[in-house]
């Protein structure tokens, strides 16, 4: 059996990941691509709604979201008590 995380240790979400690629205008392929994983494991992550999440997937979403931060220039922050978790662009970068 296989320990899975529970979605409240996951950071960022995997809502997050489908939200920054829209942002810097990329899509699945070319996110995979620069994360070093398979466009269906983009898929199978950007879609996942559990509540709790199996390590392997654990570290794509690692892979994607540094791939995101490093290539694109992009932050994810976390909520507050006032405000929700987000994603912005730190700088413009070139795509």
């Amino acid at each position: 059996m296989v320990d899975k995380i529970p979605a409240d240790e996951i950071w960022p979400t995997p809502a997050l990941i489908r939200a920054a690629r829209g942002l810097v205008g990329v899509d699945q392929a070319t996110l995979a691509k620069n994360a070093k994983v398979s466009r269906k494991a983009v898929i199978s992550l950007e879609n996942d709604t559990s509540d709790r999440m199996d390590y392997r997937r654990v570290e794509v979403l690692v892979k994607l979201a540094t791939a995101l931060e490093k290539k694109y220039g992009v932050e994810f922050t976390k909520p507050t008590s006032n405000r929700g978790e987000g994603v912005r662009l730190l700088k413009s970068k070139s795509i």
